[in-house]
């Protein structure tokens, strides 16, 4: 990385993410940082990061000092890294939208890689990925939420560390340095992508809350809003043991992918509660179980389950991210691993039949096999070709030694 050139950053989507990445980004001369979104207009490019309440309060509040806000990426070709934000389920049609105007040398990267983001990156960019450095983070780096859009963001909590996947392994040093100078956190280097795509995260976390709290729901009747607890602090002991099944379906599928490769490295697919206390470290106050170790991490603090108004209160947002995202970029994506490896997953399977009963989408059928007609709606591996247990874990990179140009 050269020392003293502007390095020009750009990031993809409008969401959580975004904000609080702009925000803490261009905090320094040494980035110069666009945010490619629908809504440009919508953006001040003096966007406010808050964080009072969080651990980070101490260094105050971030004043974003944008460069251009866009929804047209020919105007920010000179971009050396894009990086993808927003949910998993539109993290494809952003790499096909910036594609063409991604310079060799550049790096491509995601707040969150969770859904396939390598397989992506594979399909979109073919043999230009060469070309390329890709890196995607473990986890976002903190807990966020957008207090006005496009104005200001709450950073809520920020992780005590980051993990990374990066390929090409030559350019491990260069861009562990870049993200730790973008995000200001420790950074730890991952073995491989499909890391990512196994850890217990987002996609287990958000659907077996949500199952934990509207369980018994007909898909009409609202709920008095003030009966809604906070996500993650009025975290319920129920709610706590589904992710506890969830989480254990992993570890087998891990375990299988073990047997079957023994030399391929898995390690840091941890159990969920470990991973949490790893990442958030003494933001946890009470690390016993799983039930206490979500109510009394600092960094989940204050995030509400996502709902919807209705006439007569409110209902789960059956539009948002959790249904849309967790589900077929999430838990399809296990299943279908677990089918590779030969796993069964029946809390898995009873989890994604009842979100997709609100989502007028049957992915998994009555005999438990996933509907072929829709899994091009998903990100699942067979949707890139991978079709098999040998063709995940064999796949080479199409990325060689090349000089990211910065």
């Amino acid at each position: 990385m050269s020392t003293g050139k502007v390095i020009e950053v750009t990031i993809c989507g409008g969401g959580n993410g975004t904000h609080a990445s702009a925000a803490v980004i261009s905090r320094t001369k040494e980035f110069k940082v666009n945010v490619f979104t629908r809504r440009p207009k919508e953006w001040s490019k003096n966007l406010v990061g808050i964080t009072k309440g969080s651990s980070w309060e101490s260094r105050g509040n971030y004043v974003a000092n944008l460069n251009n806000i866009t929804n047209n990426p020919s105007e920010i070709s000179t971009t050396d890294v894009w990086i993808i934000s927003g949910p998993a389920h539109i993290h494809y049609g952003l790499l096909k939208s910036i594609a063409p105007y991604v310079k060799p040398g550049a790096f491509v990267g995601t707040l969150f890689a969770q859904g396939g983001f390598e397989w992506m990156c594979r399909e979109v960019f073919g043999q230009r990925l060469s070309q390329l450095t890709m890196f995607g983070l473990f986890n976002i780096p903190f807990i966020c939420k957008s207090d006005e859009y496009g104005k200001s963001v709450r950073i809520i909590g920020p992780k005590d560390q980051l993990l990374v996947a990066i390929e090409p392994a030559t350019r491990m040093t260069e861009t562990v340095k870049l993200i730790e100078k973008m995000w200001t956190i420790p950074t730890v280097t991952l073995p491989n992508f499909l890391t990512l795509t196994l850890t217990p995260s987002n996609q287990i976390i958000h659907p077996a809350r949500i199952y934990g709290v509207f369980q018994n729901w007909d898909g009409k009747t609202p709920y008095d809003p003030k009966s809604i607890p906070l996500f993650y602090e009025d975290m319920d002991e129920y709610s706590a043991h589904q992710l506890e099944l969830l989480d254990s379906e992993i570890q087998l599928i891990k375990e299988g992918i073990m047997g079957k490769y023994p030399q391929y490295d898995l390690t840091y697919v941890l159990p969920l509660r470990q991973r949490i206390i790893k990442q958030y470290g003494k933001q946890v106050s009470d690390p016993t179980n799983m039930y206490t170790t979500f109510r009394t991490n600092q960094g989940y603090k204050t995030v509400r389950i996502p709902v919807k108004e209705v006439q007569g209160g409110v209902i789960p947002n059956i539009d948002g991210r959790i249904f849309w995202e967790d589900v077929p970029y999430g838990l399809m994506i296990l299943r279908q691993i677990a089918d590779f490896v030969g796993v069964h997953t029946p809390n898995i399977n009873r989890m994604i039949r009842w979100h997709q009963q609100f989502m007028n989408k049957q992915y998994i059928l009555p005999n438990d096999e996933l509907n072929q007609s829709l899994l091009a709606e998903t990100g699942v591996p067979s949707r890139y070709g991978i079709t098999n247990l040998d063709q995940l874990i064999g796949r080479h990179s199409t990325s060689h030694p090349t000089q990211s140009r910065l």
